[in-house]
């Protein structure tokens, strides 16, 4: 059944109540049921205000999509005149983790790095030192938290490091793992919820949250995102513009705890923006499974907005 962009825009904002599976709002609902563990999606067209979400006020753990927030809680305090633009923060040896990180690469015959270059590194590449690093010089997760309610965002919360946060998912046995791993997904620390990230994204973009030269720059580094290529990319259009952060857990005995990533795809033409949220938890399927469900979910809305 084809719709018109009018069609499509009511089917958009109606939700996914009792929506029939021809609708661009029942393609979501069939994508999920294809998918084990629980799926949780929103999308919002950031001109028009249309709106869909599925499960989108459960809560999901962030994973690395926790290194947004604390970017932006790192902006607004150089905005604030608490951290300098130009400052160089040096790396502690508290701070080094060595998976997934050029900084830890370049540690300790590099000590201090830029501030930019350390918010471009943990957002664009997900460097874990960097987060490590930048969590401490925010002042841990209390502040963060407290900035997003700030900020209108409650559905979002910090407040664990990244490292802490993989230490509580893990344990010295099999079984140990697994029951932790277990408690993590069901723990509400750290999560957050469809709705409260697009939230987020909706006020970032629109240049509610921080100053014009850090949102440009936010943005930038996101768009320059190198993790993830098959998530909410991996069925767009080649040449589409995709600001985003992912996000992705370990797994124990094959339980993964989460596999997310939410942004603001630029749609063609005079289309506007479209922010995307879609995580993933408590799911026994391969990377390749979960990752395809997250473009898949992305491409039904990308479909309905263009």
């Amino acid at each position: 059944m084809l719709f018109t962009r009018r069609e499509c825009l009511y089917l958009f904002g109606a939700g996914l109540s009792a929506a029939p599976a021809e609708t661009p709002a029942g393609r979501w609902r069939e994508i999920a049921a294809g998918m084990d563990g629980t799926v949780g999606a929103s999308a919002l067209h950031l001109g028009s205000g249309q709106k869909v979400s599925f499960d989108g006020d459960d809560r999901f753990p962030l994973a690395s999509v926790c290194k947004l927030p604390i970017a932006l809680h790192i902006l607004a305090m150089a905005d604030e005149g608490k951290l300098a633009r130009g400052a160089e923060i040096e790396v502690l040896p508290g701070d080094v983790v060595r998976d997934f990180s050029e900084v830890a690469k370049r540690w300790p015959a590099q000590k201090r790095f830029s501030l930019d270059e350390l918010l471009r590194l943990m957002v664009a590449t997900s460097d874990n030192t960097a987060v490590e690093t930048l969590y401490r010089i925010g002042g841990g997760g209390a502040p963060i938290t407290a900035r997003l309610h700030g900020w209108g965002v409650d559905g979002m919360r910090i407040d664990r490091s990244e490292r802490q946060c993989n230490r509580d998912a893990s344990g010295p046995t099999p079984a140990a793992k697994l029951k932790a791993m277990q408690r993590f997904i069901a723990d509400p620390r750290d999560t957050a919820t469809p709705n409260a990230t697009i939230e987020l994204l909706r006020r970032l973009f629109r240049g509610e949250l921080l100053q014009a030269a850090s949102t440009a720059r936010i943005i930038a580094i996101m768009e320059g995102t190198t993790t993830g290529t098959a998530r909410i990319k991996g069925m767009l259009p080649a040449g589409v513009i995709v600001a985003h952060k992912t996000g992705t857990t370990g797994s124990a005995s094959g339980l993964n705890g989460g596999t997310n990533d939410v942004g603001v795809v630029t749609l063609p033409g005079r289309a506007g923006r479209l922010a995307v949220a879609v995580y993933i938890k408590g799911s026994r399927r391969d990377l390749a499974d979960r990752e395809r469900t997250i473009a898949r979910i992305a491409r039904a809305a990308f479909d309905v907005m263009t």
